[in-house]
């Protein structure tokens, strides 16, 4: 459900990650960072995007582990089941990367990643490596300081606790089994489209306005879980974009609730 961009870079390391937002700064020319692009929808347009995937070395020291932006959230969930070290189960199944999760506060089962975040070094607006303390990541329900785009994420410092290999993994398989009996994980989707808002949650409001297998295009609303769209075939962003908007209009129209985007949308 993407257009097609100007231009993809994928900087091999931080410090040419940090050279390329630099440049970019200096010529006053707008960017986005994307990491795997799990949760985003691309527009047809002309801003080139900077691109993590490169960025993928972690290290684990006890129960911390330093880790670069690029890493996917599936790899950390691995090595730390490994190690018998938990407080990222609930990340299970999410196809995102750290970078992605730190910069939403992605979360689910109660649990977010700001829980495990202790530090985060980002590249400022200067193109200079800076490191940050929890306390000033502004974390909220899915949300943190870098919305304001004066600053990116390089890598970050988790806390996890120490468990047992066969703890984490039971808490795993049992947080995967929930997901796939409640989520069209079996179809192409971004994730869930809207945050919930403040009382009651986004899906049963898109439910109850009758919009559950509602589509235009190769786009649908899940008829399994109502918060996902899900590409059934050729979906363009123009199919994605009359699916979201009467989705908030009649939601809006029903019970007068403005739904918010829990992805990033590129216009």
């Amino acid at each position: 459900m993407s257009g097609k961009v100007q231009k993809l870079l994928k900087p091999g390391d931080l410090g040419e990650f940090a050279e390329t937002i630099k440049l970019f700064r200096k010529n006053a020319k707008k960017f986005k960072v994307l990491g795997g692009g799990s949760n985003t929808i691309i527009r047809n347009g002309n801003i080139p995007l900077i691109s993590t995937s490169k960025l993928s070395n972690f290290e684990f020291d006890g129960n911390y582990v330093q880790t670069e932006v690029g890493v996917e959230l599936s790899v950390l969930v691995r090595e730390a089941e490994k190690r018998g070290l938990s407080g990222i189960e609930f990340a299970s199944g999410i196809p995102g990367t750290i970078g992605g999760a730190v910069f939403m506060n992605s979360g689910a089962f109660g649990e977010e990643i700001s829980q495990c975040v202790e530090k985060v070094t980002v590249v400022d607006e200067n193109g200079n490596l800076n490191d940050l303390d929890v306390s000033e990541l502004e974390f909220s329900y899915r949300r943190s300081v870098f919305h304001d785009e004066k600053m990116w994420i390089a890598s970050c410092l988790l806390r996890l606790n120490y468990s047992t290999p066969s703890e984490v993994s039971r808490r795993t398989r049992r947080f995967l089994e929930i997901k796939a009996h409640a989520q069209p994980l079996t179809m192409p989707s971004v994730g869930c489209i809207f945050k919930n808002p403040r009382s009651g949650y986004a899906a049963q409001l898109i439910d109850r306005a009758g919009l559950k297998g509602y589509e235009v295009g190769g786009v649908r609303v899940s008829e399994k879980h109502a918060g996902f769209f899900v590409n059934i075939g050729g979906a363009t962003f123009e199919d994605f974009k009359a699916v979201y908007d009467e989705v908030f209009r009649r939601v809006k129209e029903k019970f007068a609730v403005a739904l918010e985007p829990e992805i990033t949308i590129i216009w």
